[in-house]
C-alpha cells in the first residue's frame, strides 16, 4: 500500500513547474499512513459521534450569509462544511478517534475565499460584523469557545507593491483580528471558561508553497511572528504539501491532523498569559508540521 500510495502522490504532484512531486510525496505519504495507523480513516462515510460542523459564508454586499451546511451537522466528508470538505474533517476526525476526545465539540466554520485579511478585522472589515454573529450564536447552554483557527493570505501576496498592500500591514491586522475574536468568544463562553481573552489557544496555517513570490515570503513571516509573539498560538506549516492553487485532498487529510496536534499542544501551555500575571512563557509550538 505504501509504495502504490507513494506513486499516486508524487505522480500527483509532478505537473507543477519548479516542483519536485517526490519530495511531496515524502512530506504527505508517512502522515497519512499515520492517520490510517491511529485508525482517523476507518469508515470514512459514517459521521462522528461526537463531532459536529457548520459552514457559512458570509457576503460583501450585505445579503444574507449562505449557509452551505443548513446548521450544526454531525461531522463528515459530504455534510457540507467545505467544498467538499476541508481540514475541518481530519481536525474532528483526529480529534475524537485517534485522541479520544469524549466530549461533544463543534467545529464552526466562517470563510469567505478570495479574501483579504484586512476584510475581516473588527475595524471596518466588511466580514467582521457576521463573523462577530457567527461567535455569539453559540452563547449559552453551557457553550465554551475552545479555539481559533485561522487559515488565510493567499490573496494579500497579490496586494505586494500596491498602493493597498496588505502584505506589510499583515502582522497588525492579524494580531487585531485575533484580539477581537478572543474577546467575541470569551464573551460567549461560559463564565469560567477563561480568565482573559488571551488564554484562549489560537492555530494560525501559515499559507502553502503558492503563491510563491516576494508578497508570500513576507505573509508567511508575518504569520510565523504571530505565532512566536503570542504564547498562546501555534503555527501549522503547509508549504510541504501540495503546491497548486488549491490543496488536494491528501493535503487537507494531513493539514486537519497538523492542525489538531497544533491545538492540542497550545491548549497545554501555561495560561499565565493574563494582564497581571506573574509570567507569560513562550509557546513551545510557535511552529508545528
Amino acid at each position: 500500500m505504501e509504495r502504490d500510495l507513494f506513486a499516486a502522490v508524487e505522480f500527483a504532484n509532478s505537473f507543477c513547474a519548479n516542483v519536485n512531486g517526490t519530495q511531496v510525496a515524502a512530506s504527505i505519504v508517512p502522515e497519512l499512513l499515520e492517520l490510517h495507523d491511529a485508525g482517523s480513516l476507518d469508515d470514512l462515510d459514517r459521521p462522528l459521534e461526537r463531532g459536529r460542523c457548520s459552514f457559512v459564508e458570509p457576503r460583501k454586499d450585505g445579503e444574507d450569509v449562505e449557509e452551505y451546511s443548513r446548521g450544526s451537522v454531525p461531522l463528515s466528508w459530504d455534510g457540507g462544511c467545505g467544498r467538499v470538505f476541508g481540514s475541518e474533517f481530519v481536525f474532528g476526525r483526529t480529534l475524537e478517534l485517534e485522541m479520544d476526545y469524549d466530549v461533544d465539540f463543534e467545529m464552526v466554520k466562517n470563510a469567505r475565499g478570495g479574501s483579504r485579511i484586512n476584510e475581516w478585522i473588527p475595524s471596518g472589515g466588511v466580514y467582521w460584523e457576521e463573523l462577530r454573529k457567527t461567535i455569539a450564536s453559540r452563547r449559552g447552554a453551557g457553550n465554551a469557545w475552545k479555539a481559533l483557527v485561522w487559515h488565510q493570505g493567499e490573496n494579500d501576496v497579490f496586494t505586494f507593491g500596491e498602493e493597498d498592500d496588505t502584505t506589510a500591514t499583515y502582522l497588525g491586522n492579524l494580531t487585531a483580528l485575533v484580539a477581537g475574536v478572543r474577546s467575541e468568544m470569551m464573551e460567549a463562553s461560559e463564565t469560567d471558561a477563561w480568565r482573559c481573552p488571551e488564554q484562549i489557544p489560537v492555530v494560525v496555517v501559515q499559507i502553502g508553497a503558492w503563491p510563491g513570490r516576494e508578497g508570500g515570503k513576507r505573509v508567511k513571516a508575518a504569520q510565523k511572528q504571530f505565532a512566536r509573539n503570542d504564547p498562546r498560538a501555534a503555527l501549522v506549516r503547509t508549504e510541504d504539501l501540495s503546491p497548486f492553487y488549491h490543496f488536494d485532498a491528501a493535503s487537507f487529510l494531513v493539514m486537519g491532523r497538523r492542525i489538531a496536534r497544533a491545538y492540542e499542544e497550545v491548549a497545554r501551555t501555561s495560561r499565565e498569559v493574563c494582564p497581571g500575571d506573574l509570567a507569560a512563557v513562550a509557546s513551545p509550538t510557535s511552529e508545528l508540521v
